[in-house]
């Protein structure tokens, strides 16, 4: 039996707000593998994993992303399920279950020559516009031969480091979430691919992490997933909040790169729940298929967050999603509002104490519920 007043009383306490987990850079180096827009942290992941399930438990993330969840249940001994549709999360998943060491994948990238024979007329010039052609070459030949040799952490950190703001990214400086063109346009210089890897793969490193990994992760719908009814411990999970994250278009130049072109990636736009019109139907849908696998009396755990959609119309995405899933037969437990310091946004970075005095104070709703 778990206890449910000492879980709530335990997430109260936010942990993960207090040193060391405070720190941005918290958690183990395979979790910044690759960006993602709209992750949470590693250590809010982390903390509550620890306190609202135990070792060997089944944990599972409908909205997994690019891992967090996944990464921290493995991390403490969980078993873990992981579902998206974006094939770019997919293969960040993959990367993070994917373990052959640190010597291992250095004598493999040392061992590779490149040949130079892949066309680059064919790419998008939105894509030609980041990168030296050299370079560009290069990364897509590697791209190939990790995808032919099921090197899925090698092509992890690839997406990794394809676009950024730092000497160690293979593109033109640019975001490290969201690619953008610079004015003016910086110059574009040669950058090695290979030695770039090597130097990924050697910080990924950094720390120590086991070879076996429990984490199962799925490329499909939640609602098409295979869950056996009744099969699940705990559902953690931060689910899309309505239309406020565009979750292909930030991705969109890593999702090319998974193979994913951009008619593709409006198809998959129609297909997440993004959708401000449709969010709460597919939401619904999502909560009945979440009850039916959910073991009775077990925990479901979503971070939610308000929606601005003007000035004077914000929905708190937890309220809504509270009172579809009590109609589906879950109950509730607790709504925990985890206020988020506004010193800690990139406004203050961007637009100084003014902006910062003006700006709504935003908070992560933790919304706890039950079978």
């Amino acid at each position: 039996m778990i206890n449910e007043k000492k879980i709530i009383q335990e997430i109260k306490k936010f942990y993960w707000k207090k040193e060391p987990y405070i720190k941005q850079n918290w958690g183990n180096w395979f979790h910044s593998i690759s960006a993602y827009v709209g992750r949470i942290k590693p250590a809010f992941a982390h903390w509550l994993i620890k306190i609202a399930t135990k070792k060997n438990d089944v944990v599972l993330d409908p909205f997994c992303g690019v891992g967090t969840v996944l990464l921290e249940c493995d991390l403490l001994d969980r078993n873990s399920i992981g579902i998206d549709l974006s094939d770019y999360a997919y293969r960040i998943c993959l990367a993070k279950k994917d373990r052959g060491g640190l010597a291992k994948e250095i004598k493999y990238l040392n061992n590779i020559k490149l040949k130079y024979t892949k066309k680059i007329s064919s790419v998008p010039e939105f894509v030609k516009e980041f990168y030296h052609p050299k370079t560009l070459k290069e990364i897509i030949e590697l791209r190939d031969l990790f995808l032919k040799d099921k090197k899925d952490f090698l092509l992890g950190c690839l997406l990794g480091i394809i676009h950024g703001h730092r000497n160690q990214h293979l593109s033109m400086r640019t975001g490290y979430i969201i690619p953008y063109i610079p004015k003016p346009k910086p110059k574009i210089v040669y950058k090695n691919a290979v030695e770039k890897m090597k130097d990924k793969v050697t910080r990924m490193y950094k720390d120590e992490i086991k070879v076996k990994s429990k984490i199962k992760v799925l490329n499909q719908n939640v609602l098409e997933a295979n869950l056996k009814d009744n099969s699940i411990d705990t559902i953690i999970s931060s689910p899309p909040y309505y239309n406020t994250i565009d979750y292909v278009h930030a991705n969109r130049l890593r999702l090319w790169f998974s193979g994913v072109d951009f008619d593709q990636q409006k198809k998959l736009s129609r297909e997440l729940i993004q959708d401000r019109y449709t969010y709460e139907e597919e939401m619904t849908k999502v909560g009945r298929k979440l009850y039916k696998c959910l073991k009775k009396k077990s925990l479901l755990i979503f971070i939610l967050g308000d929606v601005h959609f003007s000035k004077n119309n914000t929905v708190n995405t937890a309220s809504v999603i509270e009172k579809i899933y009590l109609d589906i037969g879950f109950k509730k437990k607790a709504l925990i509002n985890d206020e988020i310091p506004a010193n800690r946004t990139t406004i203050v970075k961007f637009k100084g104490q003014k902006a910062l005095d003006k700006k709504k104070q935003k908070f992560d709703r933790i919304l706890v519920m039950s079978k």
